[in-house]
């Protein structure tokens, strides 16, 4: 059995505290947050704790219910074994939560014929559509639709092989539409979609009803696009099913960027909050939290982040009174 530090104790005191005074309550967080009966806000799991059902009581702590499931236990979510895939489905019942999105490695690999990068692949080209299945099975166990998936390792001049990429995401979408199944193309910096302009101008190579965006506000930056509004004006809004919310700082230049609590980045994410009511967006949102804070462990690093995003995301909400 692991052993449990006397501030780890501290902290699930802390938190069931918290559950308690909730629970008295009636659990109405939305008395002060209105961002969370207005939107569909809610985290990576993983953000919080590998263990999920640590990440589920963390989270609900912070009044949420929208999950996006990513790593399980020290393993990718495709990895879970079916024990597991009804333990997180039984958990997210027991402290009643949303599966937003399941999130896979799909086209995080090599493209067959460009150079590698010298980027590792997890899930190597021809096991791809396989991968997808068993991303689709576990949408499938928990309640959702949506599929994460990325554009290939990122090669120089990559324009040149987005008709390739196109060709290749069109299909994976027919494979999952005989699941009923919609794929979140994600804006990834290591891959040829990095910025919201280069994930536009792929996906507008495939017309599918079921290929869409997850937009993350803060990866464009590592190849010098400001995520708002330069990235996102270039996105069909239409097509965006879920949204990355996080904190980046990057020296002059757009150099040396780095990860950053939300409430200390130069993402304009009010702005982008805002811009996302204004036209009309009703998926969800997660926040993901990658980074652990000088001083913090991801934990601390996360739940703060948490806190300063739902600042943000109240105001926003009160800004935007009578547009929603």
């Amino acid at each position: 059995m692991r052993k449990v530090s006397s501030t780890s104790r501290r902290g699930f005191l802390k938190i069931a505290t918290s559950l308690v005074a909730t629970a008295a309550i009636g659990g109405d967080f939305n008395a002060s947050h209105p961002a969370l009966s207005r939107m569909k806000l809610g985290a990576t799991s993983d953000g919080f704790s590998e263990d999920f059902e640590e990440a589920l009581r963390l989270m609900k702590s912070h009044g949420l219910s929208w999950v996006e499931i990513r790593s399980l236990w020290g393993k990718y979510n495709t990895e879970a074994t079916p024990e597991q895939i009804r333990s997180v489905k039984e958990l997210m019942k027991k402290y009643e939560f949303r599966c937003s999105v399941v999130d896979s490695a799909l086209y995080k690999c090599v493209l067959p014929g460009t150079k590698d990068g010298g980027e590792r692949d997890p899930y190597p080209y021809s096991g791809q559509m396989d991968l997808l299945k068993r991303a689709m099975d576990r949408a499938h166990a928990w309640g959702t639709d949506k599929v994460r998936g990325f554009t290939f390792w990122r090669v120089s001049e990559s324009e040149k092989i987005y008709p390739r990429i196109g060709e290749e995401l069109a299909r994976a979408a027919e494979v999952a539409k005989g699941g009923g199944i919609r794929l979140a193309i994600e804006n990834e910096e290591s891959c040829n979609g990095g910025t919201g302009h280069e994930v536009a101008a792929i996906l507008k190579m495939v017309p599918a009803s079921n290929i869409g965006f997850t937009w993350d506000v803060g990866n464009g930056y590592w190849n010098r696009e400001v995520s708002y509004p330069d990235g996102y004006n270039s996105l069909d809004k239409s097509r965006i099913w879920n949204v990355h919310l996080k904190g980046i700082q990057c020296d002059s230049g757009m150099s040396n960027c780095r990860e950053s609590f939300v409430d200390d980045s130069q993402i304009d994410l009010l702005g982008q909050l805002k811009a996302l009511v204004r036209d009309h967006y009703h998926e969800t949102m997660s926040l993901e939290c990658e980074f652990k804070a000088p001083g913090l462990s991801h934990q601390q690093t996360t739940q703060r982040s948490m806190e300063g995003l739902l600042r943000i995301a109240d105001k926003a909400v009160k800004e935007t009174a009578g547009r929603m």
